[in-house]
């Protein structure tokens, strides 16, 4: 945010000889950049640009203060003289008036303060009142509303102005604004408040109020107005932030409170603008002052070691030298063994300085950036890049060579999609500030946007020929988010996704042992999955290496396909990538290749349903040392045929040593229910 100051009103806060070249030049070095120095007339005009940690320099005020400890480092005398301030009591003369306020949460408004002023005299503000708001930006209206304005940007600190005889029934409630109402706000225009907006209701249950922004029209200063409520405040920022994107737009007053304002220079506006309403207005004080103050700030202390200033500074930095800055600053500050700096942070600074770093960096803008050493970063050697870098790029190699296409959706996702992927919600971290609906939640698993993708794209399925068999084949390698505890941040698991659509379980299954032997991953097996609202549980199966399930694999469940707008069999897998890099390039053997030739033989079994393939498999392979490969090549209702491949090294092999390894085969599978299919006839 830029603010524009003129010279001669930032000299009503600071005394020196500085040339508005050098303040400007100076300030640029050490703390906000001056943009663009103007001559107008006899005066000089100061466009600054405001880093957005410091709201406390978006007035006058605050940029004096700042000065006032930048120029006496470059020799330069500067004092900063003290904002005048008015006594609050009500005049002795005047019948006390009142009016009741009502704020239904604290954080709505942290603190809340309200003066009433009467006998106020309407009419235009002095010359230069209107000559410095003009050279600020904004256009003098009356002298009343000019007070906040000009109070804002020498202070910092937006105010507003009601008329009070306008306020129903003397009742103010502050609130959050409900669903469709609106208010007619002080430029005429009608305005939907989204729910959850700062307002003020009356007593009559006008909303005459957006709060932070703009006032409403229906409580406006006009030149009829004799009683004036003052309004100074700060309010949630968050909520003011919220408020102006979803109206799209924005105030000056806005810009600073959704910046955070200090609380405690709340009264320190009250009291000057009081001086102001009697110079300029010859108003009154008519009324107690209000502050509805609930929670104020804890005073805070950061302490900073010597050790921590010379290693971030890269400079001997003595402490003595580092206090003086500090203090200059408005750091109330001491030394302590030493070789400490304890320093109390001043309020309106509460907001930005938390840890020792933070008052680092104020000793070394002050001491000057540009007197810091330039020391090159030491010469490292290159590191050994992350080997999960190196599977995920075997990975889709690998699945690009088997026609499969890569295809990035976002981490976070819908309620509804959720939905239909009946997926509890309960089980899922929810973002506090979502940017839309679309997303929400943060996703533990890649299946559910990967399906949508299909969905989007199922006219290539639909599309095809008999000259033309079309596939979607698709993967995805992104993070899932495991939510843990409420005090630890989710766990974040890398995961390769793909689905083939329209595609089987078997065909799924043996692109995952394609993959596996290009990682060199041994003593993979398949277990019966738990049953789950994405997938078929009776066609899929958990993968599991060693003691980890490291994914699952198989078909997706139709009902859930159905509810996504797919009516195809679709096959997946899932592989946990932190677990299978545990698994994945182990040391590759020579074995050499065997002098004797190996017999290959077909075995089909009867297996019951409950038995699965794997298992059936790993028995045959535990019968005897001298088989050496066993694969699945065929399929027909309950029955399953194995190639068995014997060889040894040591000999040939004879019918007579098969025909024993056959019974030992057949022998271990009955144990598990699963028979010898017998030739027909």
């Amino acid at each position: 945010m830029n603010i524009v100051i003129p010279d001669s009103w930032l000299r009503e806060y600071i005394k020196t000889e500085a040339k508005p070249t050098e303040i400007a030049k100076y300030l640029s070095l050490c703390s906000q950049s001056v943009e663009r120095l103007e001559k107008t007339g006899v005066d000089f005009i100061y466009d600054i640009e405001i880093t957005t940690n410091r709201p406390d320099c978006m007035s006058v005020y605050g940029i004096a203060r700042e000065l006032s400890a930048i120029l006496p480092r470059f020799d330069i005398k500067a004092e900063l003289l003290p904002i005048p301030q008015e006594n609050l009591k009500v005049s002795p003369q005047k019948k006390k008036l009142n009016f009741e306020v009502e704020i239904t949460k604290p954080s709505l408004c942290p603190r809340f303060t309200a003066l009433v002023f009467d006998s106020v005299v309407i009419k235009t503000s002095p010359r230069f009142v209107k000559d410095r708001l003009e050279k600020a930006g904004i256009r003098s209206l009356n002298n009343v509303i000019d007070i906040s304005n000009y109070l804002m940007i020498e202070l910092g600190q937006p105010m507003h102005t009601f008329d009070y005889d306008k306020i129903g029934q003397g009742k103010m409630i502050l609130r959050e604004s409900k669903p469709g109402e609106k208010i007619v706000t002080l430029d005429g225009q009608t305005r939907l408040l989204a729910p959850g907006t700062t307002i003020i209701e009356d007593g009559d249950g006008r909303i005459i109020d957006l709060c932070g922004i703009m006032g409403g029209k229906n409580s406006e200063v006009d030149e009829n107005t004799k009683r004036v409520l003052l309004f100074v405040q700060t309010y949630d920022p968050l909520r003011i932030r919220r408020a102006c994107q979803a109206l799209s737009f924005r105030t000056d007053a806005a810009s600073r409170f959704e910046k955070g304002v200090d609380p405690e220079g709340v009264m320190i506006a009250m009291k000057r603008a009081t001086g102001l309403f009697k110079d300029w207005a010859h108003a009154e004080t008519a009324s107690k002052l209000y502050d509805i103050y609930p929670n104020p700030p804890k005073q805070k202390k950061v302490t900073l070691r010597k050790e921590k200033l010379n290693a971030v500074t890269g400079l001997e930095v003595k402490v003595e030298n580092a206090a003086k800055i500090l203090t200059s600053l408005g750091f109330a500050t001491e030394i302590k063994n030493s070789g400490q700096i304890v320093s109390e942070v001043p309020h309106w600074r509460d907001q930005d300085i938390n840890i020792p770093e933070d008052l680092v960096e104020e000793i070394a803008r002050i001491y000057g950036y540009f007197n810091l050493p330039n020391v090159l970063p030491p010469i490292s050697f290159p590191q050994k890049p992350d080997p999960i870098f190196e599977l995920e790029n075997i990975l889709k190699q690998s699945l690009k060579y088997r026609g499969f296409t890569e295809v990035p959706t976002y981490s976070l996702v819908s309620a509804e999609m959720l939905n239909k992927a009946k997926i509890e919600k309960e089980n899922l971290l929810k973002l506090s500030n979502p940017l839309s609906e679309e997303l929400l939640y943060l996703r533990t698993s890649l299946l559910p946007s990967l399906i949508a993708v299909v969905s989007k794209n199922i006219n290539l399925i639909l599309q095809k020929t008999e000259e033309n068999e079309n596939k979607i084949k698709i993967f995805e390698l992104s993070n899932v988010y495991i939510p843990q505890d409420s005090e630890t941040l989710p766990k974040e698991v890398p995961t390769l996704t793909f689905i083939i659509a329209e595609g089987d379980f078997f065909e799924a299954k043996g692109i995952l042992e394609s993959l596996i032997y290009d990682l060199n991953v041994s003593g993979i097996n398949y277990q019966n999955t738990e049953e789950d609202s994405l997938v078929n549980h009776l066609k899929a199966a958990d993968i599991v290496a060693g003691k980890d399930k490291i994914g699952r694999v198989g078909e997706l469940s139709k009902e859930m396909l159905l509810n996504f707008g797919v009516n195809l069999k679709v096959s997946f897998l899932e592989l946990d990538l932190s677990l299978l890099l545990e698994k994945a390039f182990k040391e590759k053997k020579l074995i050499p290749i065997p002098k004797y030739p190996p017999i290959i033989e077909d075995m089909t079994f009867i297996i019951p349903d409950k038995v699965t393939v794997s298992s059936v498999i790993q028995s045959i392979k535990l019968s005897s040392s001298l088989i050496k490969s066993v694969s699945l090549i065929n399929s027909y209702d309950n029955s399953r045929t194995f190639r068995i491949t014997f060889q040894s090294r040591e000999r040939n092999l004879t019918d007579k040593d098969t025909l024993k390894i056959r019974g030992e085969i057949i022998t271990n599978l009955s144990k598990l229910g699963v028979n010898l299919k017998q030739k027909e006839g």
